[in-house]
């Protein structure tokens, strides 16, 4: 009696291990998701970026505006500054917009609808890996914002 269930025991433990070395099949692709396009804003300013995804090589330029009632001082000679970091928080890029014209800096008041904006371009560098990048966007003693975009094609997609 012992024998027969041994070996049924052995061709069973045998199978399951069989089924236990095979390799399992490569998940499919996803087809690229379609990226919200990155906007933030605490009054009184809001930023956007004019994509949500960039490749290497590509440029993405981020812009602030200012709408009132507002008033905020605003540096002269480099009005709007970003930073880029990676998903370690490492810095990446940090560039500033050309300088600003009168109006546009030092006290700046905004009646109620007013409206100032400053952009910065970020050209992303051809050797930067994929992923996800935080671009914090600071103006003058506004609040600071941070989008979130990214580069290249991200994991999984086709």
């Amino acid at each position: 009696m012992i024998g027969p269930r041994l070996a049924a025991l052995t061709l069973l433990l045998t199978a399951c291990g069989s089924a236990a070395g095979m390799a399992t099949p490569t998940p499919p692709c996803r087809p690229a998701l379609t990226l919200p396009s990155p906007a933030a804003a605490a009054a009184p300013v809001s930023a956007t970026a004019d994509q949500a995804q960039v490749d290497p090589g590509d440029t993405v330029t981020f812009t602030e505006t200012v709408t009132g009632p507002a008033t905020l001082q605003v540096d002269c000679s480099q009005p709007l500054e970003v930073i880029v970091t990676d998903s370690t928080a490492l810095s990446v890029y940090s560039g500033s917009s050309t300088a600003a014209g009168a109006g546009s800096c030092g006290t700046v008041t905004l009646a109620p609808g007013g409206e100032a904006s400053y952009q910065v371009a970020w050209p992303v560098d051809p050797t930067l890996p994929g992923g996800t990048y935080t671009a914090t966007l600071t103006l003058g003693d506004a609040p600071q914002l941070s989008l979130s975009l990214a580069v290249g094609t991200l994991p999984g997609a086709c």
